[in-house]
């Protein structure tokens, strides 16, 4: 058998050449000298300005024209000088709290006047005055009124007080210990009583606010003329020009409102165009006035005016017309 010839020896295998270095990656092809990061910082400034313009030039275009946006409005606050609006009780010695140094919650301030060293006499004769028209002890007097009252000269507090012109029914002593022939009648549901028991919260921002709003509820101004025992009368707020010199025991039997805060009066006082300095002033309403609060108060909670401590009415005027709520009623203990 013929032996197959040997193959020759194989040829070595060669690799394929190598052209050049592997391809760079992404990163490092784009980021030798941060053009990466560049970019995109740079893509993000020009689109954040490209956005401000755009919203620069639509407020411009909004804005532009005439402003034709309602007015805003304001509840003004009434009873004392107040714009947070819940206001403060008018009738008493606190502060006005429209001005910042005189923003005392209307209880506290009453408290402060009744506290105060130098009112203590004038307190003492209004507790003594009560107590000789009511000697049975049970006239309800709210501390607000106590304080307003007190700062009244003495001699027309007893004369509005009706404390001249003697007590009760029948004929009675007057306060100087005269015999009187008053009207009267001290219960909770004379006169008197409401003068005592009820306070008035009004709202308001400057004494010309504060007579327009006691126009609307219809009231006459009493002013008290120092070192007399006299008050100036504005009968008419429509015309306050017309004023004439009282006495304001004609007035013991009507409903009144005292305010002896010194912000209120001197606001009310420069607005009527007075040029005396007293330290208080008296409103004074109607008997129609005075019948439709009493109604209210008793049917506020359905309770009997004998029953009742201090009643605190709400008052604010809208289209010149006066509304007024029962705001608080405290019961007897």
């Amino acid at each position: 058998m013929a032996e197959t010839p040997a193959e020759p020896n194989p040829k070595p295998t060669v690799p394929d050449r190598i052209e050049g270095p592997p391809d760079e990656s992404f990163e490092e092809k784009y980021n030798k000298q941060f053009e990466f990061p560049l970019s995109i910082v740079g893509s993000l400034l020009m689109h954040v300005m490209i956005a401000g313009v755009l919203a620069y030039l639509i407020l411009v275009l909004m804005n532009k024209g005439e402003d034709k946006s309602p007015v805003a409005v304001k509840t003004m606050a009434v009873g004392g000088m107040d714009d947070n609006g819940d206001g403060s009780s008018g009738s008493g010695g606190q502060e006005d709290p429209l001005i910042e140094k005189m923003n005392q919650d209307p209880a506290t301030a009453a408290e402060i006047s009744l506290a105060d060293p130098s009112k203590l006499p004038q307190i003492e004769d209004v507790q003594k005055t009560i107590k000789l028209l009511d000697p049975t002890g049970n006239m309800p007097v709210s501390a607000s009124n106590q304080a307003a009252y007190a700062g009244l000269d003495k001699a027309i507090r007893d004369k509005l007080m009706g404390a001249n012109r003697g007590a009760g029914n029948e004929a009675g002593k007057g306060f100087d210990g005269s015999k009187g022939a008053g009207p009267g009648g001290t219960g909770s549901n004379s006169t008197l009583g409401r003068n005592m028991r009820w306070t008035l919260r009004f709202k308001v921002n400057s004494g010309r606010d504060y007579l327009d709003q006691l126009k609307a509820m219809k009231a006459k101004i009493l002013v008290p003329i120092p070192g007399t025992d006299k008050c100036i009368l504005i009968a008419d707020l429509n015309n306050p020009s017309d004023q004439k010199t009282v006495d304001p025991a004609q007035f013991s039997d009507l409903l009144k409102f005292v305010d002896s805060r010194a912000e209120a009066v001197n606001g009310v006082v420069g607005s009527l165009g007075l040029t005396i300095q007293p330290r208080s002033f008296c409103a004074v309403f109607t008997k129609e006035e005075e019948a439709r609060l009493a109604k209210m108060e008793t049917s506020y909670r359905n309770r009997r005016a004998e029953d009742i401590e201090e009643t605190i009415f709400k008052v604010t005027v809208s289209g010149g017309e006066p509304i007024v709520i029962v705001d608080e009623q405290k019961v007897k203990r």
